[in-house]
This record gives structure tokens, C-alpha cells and sequence, in this order.
């Protein structure tokens, strides 16, 4: 599994009053109105919904992988900007925020003054072309990120009254499945699916359950699973990492000694002897 950071990119459209297929690429995609007034209708997890788009809005928010169908019904001019899905999971790893999920901003459209000034200097700067706009450019997609993240998961929130933990019996279900697949990239998303429930609900729950975010969690089931193999076999490290599902070794290396407090190739010595 390797890593391919994508620069945050911007482009302005006129978007057709039309019936379309936004398709489906490795970024999140964002898009501000910049001017005309339209109603949007869109699937979401097969739900039909209907919304109105002004200018100063976001429509919701396209995750990664996956084709949404719209219709538009009156011309507009969007701008368009597309967020590397790598960015997300470096900082949701960082902040225990499911990586692969927006909650409600992949739901409805929403408005963020700092984002719109956000969108409007950059896009200034690119226009510029020169090397520090594109610098500016290259520098901000964190702050996109962290924002989106924040909107659409909070900081320090109490679990909701009511909510239940997940079942004991669905995190072994989870657990198992993870287990099963630790080679492989596996989505929050993905998750939720195999305990029957919505990423955001799922999230939650697993977190009340277990004192994890399911993206922590599976972080540690790749670093245990990680530290077995380092101990018990010679394979190298670039293998190992492929094998639970790290991008390659630095990935491996990094997540490892932030998880157990020393590299993997020390630990792997230790381990021996």
C-alpha cells in the first residue's frame, strides 16, 4: 500500500441546470457556490434528498470513492475543490476523528464564513500563479481538513445521553473482520457495515464500547499484529508494513514508536534477545 500525497486543487465551473453522475475519485471533494441560486436533489446512503444551494454555500461534501447522482435545477457557478483522502487519515489518526466519514456535511449543504475566506484567498493566490501563491496554496489543505473535521465531528463532546455502547457480541464481529483484512485499507464505513449501522452511530457507540474511535482501535490491532511479526519472524520491514496495512515502512516506523515508544527495528531486537 503506498502513499501518494495529492495537492489541495481549485477550479471554478459553471455548472448547467442538468441531471448527473459526480464520479467517483481518491479525494473528498468540496464545493462552494459562487453565484446563482438552485435547488439540489442527491442520493445519500440511498436516501433521496432535495436542498437549496445559495451563493456562500457548500454543497455536501463527496467522499472518496464513491459516484453520487445529482440534479441541478438551474445553472451555477461552483467552485470545486478536491482534499487528499491521505490528509484525512494522517490527521484523524492524530485526533481519534473517524477518517472516511463527515456525519452531516456529506448530508446537507452548510455554510463556514472561515472557509468561504479560505476559499476565496486561495483561489486568489492561484490565480496569481506565481511561487508563492502556490505555495500558499500547497500550505493550507490541513486547515481544510481540521475545519472539515471539526464541523463535522466536534472536540471534546460528552458521548450523548442515551446512546448505547455497541454490543459486545458486534465488537468481536468488527474486531474479527479487521483481524481478517489488516493487509488491506478498511473504511470506517466499511466498519459500520458489518454491525449493521451508520458510520456516525457506529462511531459512537464503538467509541462508548471500547474507550477507542474505531480508527484508533484499528491502528492498534496493526501495531500488535506489527509486533508479532517483528518478533516472531524475519521477514523485512517494507513487508511487514504491507502486511498490516501501513503505506510502506516509514508509515510503519512513525505509527509503531508513537504507539509502543520505540522503532519497530529495536523493538524487533529487544524481542529476540
Amino acid at each position: 500500500m503506498s502513499a501518494i500525497a495529492c495537492p489541495l486543487s481549485f477550479e471554478e465551473l459553471w455548472i448547467p441546470a442538468s441531471t448527473f453522475a459526480d464520479a467517483p475519485t481518491p479525494s473528498f471533494k468540496l464545493c462552494l457556490v459562487l453565484a446563482g441560486a438552485a435547488d439540489l436533489s442527491y442520493r445519500v446512503e440511498d436516501r433521496a434528498r432535495r436542498a437549496p444551494l445559495r451563493p456562500g454555500c457548500f454543497a455536501p461534501v463527496s467522499p472518496p470513492s464513491v459516484e453520487v447522482p445529482l440534479e441541478i435545477s438551474s445553472a451555477q457557478r461552483h467552485l470545486m475543490i478536491e482534499l487528499d483522502a491521505g490528509a484525512f487519515r494522517r490527521i484523524a489518526e492524530e485526533s481519534g476523528a473517524p477518517a472516511d466519514h463527515l456525519g452531516s456535511l456529506h448530508e446537507r449543504p452548510f455554510r463556514s464564513a472561515f472557509l468561504t475566506q479560505l476559499c476565496g484567498q486561495a483561489l486568489r493566490e492561484q490565480k496569481a500563479g506565481d511561487s508563492l501563491g502556490r505555495a500558499f496554496v500547497d500550505s493550507i489543505q490541513d486547515l481544510f481538513v481540521m475545519t472539515l473535521l471539526r464541523m463535522a465531528h466536534g472536540a471534546g463532546r460528552s458521548p450523548a445521553r442515551g446512546l448505547k455502547p455497541l454490543a459486545a457480541g458486534l465488537v468481536e464481529k468488527v474486531r474479527n473482520h479487521c483481524v481478517d483484512r489488516l493487509g488491506e485499507s478498511i473504511a470506517v464505513t466499511e466498519m459500520a457495515a458489518v454491525a449493521g449501522l451508520g458510520a456516525h452511530q457506529f462511531s459512537r457507540a464503538f467509541k462508548r464500547a471500547t474507550g477507542q474511535s474505531p480508527q484508533q482501535y484499528l491502528i492498534a490491532l496493526r501495531v500488535a499484529h506489527a509486533a508479532d511479526l517483528l518478533a516472531g519472524t524475519a521477514l523485512p520491514l517494507p513487508e511487514i508494513a504491507l502486511r498490516c496495512g501501513f503505506f510502506d515502512q516509514a508509515h510503519l516506523a512513525s505509527t509503531f514508536s508513537r504507539q509502543r515508544g520505540i522503532p519497530p527495528s529495536r523493538y524487533r531486537r529487544e524481542a529476540r534477545g
